[in-house]
This record gives structure tokens, sequence and C-alpha cells, in this order.
């Protein structure tokens, strides 16, 4: 339990680092990002060398931190063909440096900066609405919050349904159902912020929530398969970056892009 609340409380120092940024200046907010893509990529980087996989340095970091220029300043039209040639140079670079195994040590690497792309789209969250911008962001972080505490909670309770067994054994069926439904309630007052329908809000945070989840699932499953507890050390004993993000890597893009047809309907 001690674990359990520590991982939240070191969770939300990050949420507060990220919104004090935000509220500073478009300059704090890159320098957070800068902050955070570095060590997150070294966490990423470490948890791969355990099986002798060397991913490449300085590429992620140089397109992660590039992307977030990009976004954070409003040039998002270069950040995809940015992406694209990351991708390609990912490739030339695993076999111009000898880098054995070629494929796997080439798809880690992209896997490694589209993990940091992914995330960067919280950025593309605040910059989405310009008059409650922040007020959206923060229903946005309590969404995924909520609902993956609401799933700590509730999920221990009932453990004769597991979710995913093989990837990550304390997962329960009524803990994603759980954490879907606490998503759908933070995400209510958009009604008000964002004169969002209530159907839009529900699918909204049914989005949010599934897609966190997915994210969560994702991370664990590297972890488990690379067999380490941790993605690093960075808060100590009690986990790295990696572990404190994983349910926003894929809930961004996913709830910028649900936005986007949401608005549309």
């Amino acid at each position: 339990m001690k674990q359990k609340r520590l991982h939240y409380i070191t969770g939300f120092i990050i949420l507060f680092g990220i919104l004090l940024s935000i509220a500073i200046s478009k300059l704090a907010l890159f320098l957070v990002s800068i902050f955070f893509i570095i060590f997150a990529l070294k966490e990423y980087r470490s948890m791969f060398r355990v099986k002798d996989i060397h991913i490449h340095k300085i590429l992620p970091e140089f397109i992660g931190i590039v992307c977030s220029y990009l976004y954070i300043y409003s040039y998002n039209e270069y950040v995809t063909p940015l992406t694209v040639i990351g991708i390609m140079l990912s490739f030339f670079i695993t076999i111009i440096k000898n880098k054995k195994p070629y494929i796997v040590t080439t798809f880690a690497t992209i896997m490694g900066f589209l993990f940091i792309f992914c995330t960067l789209y919280i950025v593309k969250l605040f910059y989405f609405f310009s008059v409650y911008k922040f007020s959206f962001i923060i229903i946005y972080f309590s969404a995924v919050l909520l609902g993956d505490y609401s799933a700590s909670r509730i999920g221990p309770l009932f453990k004769n349904k597991l979710l995913c067994p093989q990837i990550s054994p304390n997962k329960t069926v009524a803990g994603s159902i759980s954490n879907i439904i606490f998503s759908c309630i933070a995400c209510l007052p958009l009604m008000y912020f964002l004169e969002l329908a209530f159907i839009k809000t529900i699918i909204l945070g049914v989005t949010i929530s599934i897609f966190s989840q997915i994210g969560d699932l994702s991370i664990s499953l590297i972890k488990r398969d690379l067999g380490i507890k941790h993605s690093g050390s960075f808060f100590f004993e009690y986990g790295g970056i990696l572990d404190r993000v994983d349910a926003f890597i894929f809930s961004a893009p996913a709830a910028y892009y649900c936005l986007i047809i949401l608005a549309n309907m």
C-alpha cells in the first residue's frame, strides 16, 4: 500500500511540474519537455541494455526535442515529416553502425521516439482550445489519474476475472471497468467548460480510459519481456519516469483526435 501511495505522490509531482511550466511560459514548458525527454529516453535505453540491445544515442532525443519545439511554438505541419525521417534514419544508422540484432534494435529505437512523439500530444491538447485550455488539461490529467486510481482500489476486490494475466497479473476486468467509469466522471466538467454534449463527454472519457490502459499495459509488456520490475530508478526504489507517464502515452493523442472528431459531429 505504501508503494502504491508513493506511486501517486510522485505522479502528482510530475503533474504539478507540467502544469506549473504551462502556466509560466512556452519557454518553461519547452525546458520541462526537454528534461522529461532526456531522462525518459535514458531510462528507456537502459531498459533494453539488459538484453544487450543498444538503442541509438542522440537521434531519439533530437527528434523528441525538435518535435516538442514545433508543437509548443505552433509549427505542427513539420512534425510528421520529421518523424518519418527519424524512422528512416533509425534503420540506416542501425545498419551503418552494425548494431545487432538489426531488426530489434531498429524497432526499439523507433518505438522510443514514437513514445515521446505520442506523449507530446499533451502539449497539443493544451493548445487545442484557446479559451479553456488550462481547465481542459487539468480535466484530462484528472481523467487519467482518477481512472487509474479507481482501478487500483476496486480491481483487487474482484480478482476472480483477470484482464491480461500474461502481461500484468494484478489488473482485473472490474478494475478496467471502474477505470472507464471514473474517467467519464472526471470528464463531466467539460460539459460546462467546452459546452460538450453529455454523450460526447462520455465518448471522450471512455476513449481516454481505454487508451490510458493500453499505454499502461504496453509498458508493462515491455518490462515483463525484458525481465525488469521498473523502467528506471529516477524515483529510487519506487520506479522511473516511464512508470509514471505510461498512461499518457496513447491517451493523449487518442483524446486529441477524439476531440477533433467530436467537434465536427
